[in-house]
């Protein structure tokens, strides 16, 4: 009877093996061996991350609801749910994950095999000559035989145990890391597609203040022609209209830039067919609300994929431990061997063996020792990792729900502004054209409405952008499957 430590979790396990062999050439034949061991697994606890959770958000939130894979609908834009598929379907990056998450899946079955019984088997033939000969003057002899191998170790500590758990650890790991990636990617997806219509947009903005600009230019030419303005007017509103033309090809420069960084996220080529960008008015802001704050420990994929890094690493532990103690191997093995071909299959000679062996390491120079303190280490650098994801995530998702709120008051008081600038620039015009205002006063309210219309632009896009972030570090949409 081995006796565990009084810490570590006793099991009592009960192993009987037993071995038939009944080929059709021999008489039946039965060979049992049965073997009874008490033992204990060395499992060592799942340490607790000890962080607790904050009971509400410091940020305003309804706290009874969490987002749905629905979210992204809400944006009201068909182009974006297409380009979210095709990113879904061949983005590069995810097929790399859904490789690793296949090579995770092998790996646990390999693994696993070490629980089961090892079988092989062989056939052979060989020919030798003598200086004696037969009734038939042939001195060359000709035997065949075939073998069966049968090799069991029993799992008395728990080693193998503990290596299958490990790499069902990393493989829930790779599932949860390709969760993570796939919401990644459709926040870039999401966020590049805001960026281009917001570049559309300034873009047409730029255009039409430029015509503005222009037609503003002509009157003072037309007022300079009568003298009714000097040159210095005529410079002044020509170097505001040089001005306008050179925002374009920067703006068109970024168009290009955003395109091709799309392209990529699908998996394409830049000359991918993407589609046009439309008017970024016309996308709607969906109602984003966090649930309660322990609830996110559930809700995020990377958590979980942390989480589980942190249960391989405790089995590896657990396996490294196990390791100092000894091993016990059965094996069974049979054999035939015959002259003939045809009498090795009616009437061969048979041999057949058992044996159980235990070895125990006495030397290896540390070799074990500084396993198992190398598995300590990484699970200790684990479990930091698992506490440093989880206030990372709580903090993410505090900071996000005050940029989401921030975001929509700012945009509220620039389109406030925006409406000023207008109004003052409608006046403006009006007024020089009566000769009531000078034209600086009219190059300092198009200025403004330049501004401000470019400025709100940018912050619609930024509040768009804002509730992604929060959608993202919300979790998503993602729920764990039930084969997670």
């Amino acid at each position: 009877m081995a006796t565990c430590p009084p810490t570590r979790r006793r099991t009592l396990t009960l192993w009987w093996l037993s071995v038939r062999i009944k080929p059709t050439f021999l008489k039946p034949t039965l060979i049992t061996a049965a073997l009874a061991l008490s033992g204990c697994a060395i499992n060592a606890p799942l340490p607790d991350a000890q962080i607790a959770a904050p009971t509400q958000w410091s940020q305003p939130a309804d706290q009874s609801s969490w987002p749905t894979s629905a979210t992204w609908d809400s944006y009201g834009s068909a182009e974006l749910q297409a380009l979210l598929q095709r990113a879904r379907t061949n983005n590069l990056d995810l097929a790399s994950a859904a490789s690793r998450l296949v090579q995770a899946d092998a790996q646990l079955r390999q693994t696993g095999a070490s629980l089961l019984p090892q079988a092989s088997g062989g056939l052979g033939t060989t020919r030798s000559d003598s200086s004696r000969t037969d009734a038939n003057g042939d001195s060359s002899r000709t035997s065949y035989s075939a073998n069966l191998n049968v090799s069991y170790e029993v799992d008395f500590w728990g080693r193998n145990r503990n290596l299958v758990e490990s790499a069902r650890a990393s493989l829930d790991a790779s599932r949860f890391d390709y969760s993570t990636l796939m919401l990644s990617i459709e926040a870039s997806v999401a966020n590049t597609w805001f960026q281009q219509l917001e570049t559309e947009r300034r873009l047409l903005l730029a255009r039409e203040n430029l015509a503005a600009a222009e037609r503003v230019l002509e009157l003072v030419e037309a007022r300079y022609r009568y003298g009714a303005a000097d040159s210095l007017e005529l410079s002044q509103q020509r170097t505001l209209v040089t001005q306008q033309r050179a925002s374009l090809p920067s703006l068109e420069q970024q168009q290009l830039a955003l395109r091709n960084a799309m392209a990529l996220l699908l998996g394409e080529a830049p000359d991918a067919e993407l589609p046009v960008p439309g008017d970024l008015q016309s996308l709607q802001f969906p109602a984003i609300e966090a649930g309660l704050p322990a609830e996110l420990l559930q809700r995020r994929p990377d958590i979980r994929a942390s989480e589980s890094r942190l249960v391989a690493a405790n089995a590896d532990l657990g396996a490294a431990r196990a390791a100092l103690y000894p091993s016990i191997q059965l094996t069974g093995q049979y054999g035939a061997q015959s002259l003939a071909l045809s009498t090795l299959v009616n009437n061969p000679v048979t041999s057949w063996s058992l044996a159980a062996g235990l070895t125990q390491p006495i030397f290896q120079g540390g070799r074990l020792r500084a396993q198992v303190t190398q598995a300590e280490a990484r699970q200790e650098e684990l479990l930091i990792d698992y506490q440093r994801s989880i206030l990372s995530a709580f903090g993410e998702v505090d900071t996000a729900l005050g940029a989401l709120r921030q975001a929509q008051v700012r945009h509220d008081y620039l389109a406030q502004a925006t409406e000023e600038a207008e109004l003052a620039f409608r006046l403006a015009e009006t007024r020089y054209r009566a000769g009531a205002i000078t034209l600086q006063t009219l190059l300092d309210t198009q200025r403004t409405l330049f501004q401000s219309q470019d400025s709100l632009a940018q912050q619609r896009s930024a509040w768009l952008q804002a509730s992604v972030d929060l959608f993202r570090v919300l979790g998503g949409g993602w729920a764990e499957t039930s084969d997670s």
